[in-house]
């Protein structure tokens, strides 16, 4: 038996991957993989022969999956459901591509539900279901039934179930930020995240007054999550303020400001975020837009003020940064080949 991790390294993911294997064996291998889940079928349209990618984060009490298919038909009968034990729910996020699940049994017997991007449904392993993905990316989240066997009765009913708009977007949130975390989470902060996570789960789920105060790290964390993909959308737009920024996620001023407090303010956030992706576009080599053209195409109408606030953050401006990316250019060519990805420079320098 192998000994336990050090609690201060990082947390790695159990990957299943099909790419190295010919297209013929793929669809095979993901069905052995998955067999104890449910039974796996060719989709109606056939066989993809598309690489499946699967990582598996085992957090203790819960396990976080990341999956991208190419489709299948897929089956839990009740004789599987009877033989193969796995009494778990499953959060069922769709990140693109699509579904549709039929329970066969249960509350929600004869139940069928179409799945979107955006959307997040619950399932639990302990019925029967049959169903289709069309070719999709999803995250999932398995919940031991032992977890909240005090709210099993309500979570059962919700089994096959797309979570309503609200109470979806708030858990559809913090999964997205948390599997954002995941590449940077150590062994010792695993029990926060799992107490975290309960917390978030029983307050979308099963909401009691208890649940919502013991899920406050979790509802930050979801509005942050949220708030970060509106600055995304919005980079370009000088109009994107603090004000504009906490109507968009539906939170007061105080509130926002306690939202990014650890980065400085909402507004030093937004900026840095437009100068990070600035910065990326100029060490973009394809790029050919002019350094005021790329300062307009993230918010900045001054070139001045963007040229400042750029020097203040990386300590160079940005014409001394595109001089250093053109003559590395340059030098290319008389430098050893390099494969596999990026070197420390490149990723040191297009991460900023």
């Amino acid at each position: 038996m192998n000994p336990p991790p050090p609690s201060s390294t990082l947390l790695q993911p159990v990957r299943f991957s099909t790419e190295q294997l010919p297209a013929r064996d793929r669809f095979d291998a993901w069905r052995e993989y998955l067999r104890p889940v449910a039974d796996l079928a060719p989709a109606a349209d056939g066989v993809g022969t598309s690489a499946i990618d699967l990582a598996c984060w085992d957090l203790g009490s819960f396990a976080m999956c990341q999956e991208r298919n190419s489709g299948t038909r897929f089956s839990r009968t009740l004789r599987r459901v009877k033989t193969v034990f796995a009494d778990h729910w499953y959060l069922f996020l769709i990140k693109a591509g699509s579904n549709w699940v039929v329970s066969d049994g249960g509350w929600s017997s004869g139940q069928e539900i179409r799945g979107a991007p955006g959307q997040l449904s619950l399932y639990s392993l302990g019925e029967a279901f049959h169903g289709e993905m069309n070719p999709i990316e999803v995250l999932m989240l398995f919940i031991p039934r032992d977890a909240f066997a005090r709210q099993a009765g309500r979570l059962d009913r919700l089994n096959n179930t797309i979570i309503d708009a609200t109470r979806g977007r708030l858990l559809s949130d913090y999964m997205l930020a948390l599997e954002r975390q995941l590449p940077n989470l150590t062994h010792d902060e695993v029990p926060a995240i799992v107490r975290a996570t309960e917390a978030m789960i029983a307050a979308c789920l099963t909401p009691t007054p208890h649940s919502l105060e013991d899920a406050r790290d979790g509802v930050i964390l979801s509005l942050g999550e949220r708030a970060r993909k509106v600055v995304q959308a919005r980079l370009y737009d000088p109009r994107l303020t603090p004000a504009c920024l906490a109507k968009s996620i539906g939170v007061s001023r105080s509130a926002l400001y306690r939202l990014f407090e650890p980065h400085g303010g909402a507004a030093r956030y937004v900026r840095n975020t437009r100068l990070a992706a600035a910065h990326r576009a100029l060490c973009d080599l394809t790029e050919t837009r002019q350094i005021q053209q790329i300062a307009g195409s993230f918010g900045f109408t001054s070139s001045q003020e963007f040229s400042r606030a750029f020097r203040l953050r990386y300590g160079y401006s940005p014409s001394e940064l595109r001089a250093d990316i053109s003559r590395s250019t340059l030098h290319l060519g008389r430098d050893p080949v390099i494969e596999g990805g990026r070197t420390l420079g490149e990723f040191l320098r297009t991460t900023a």
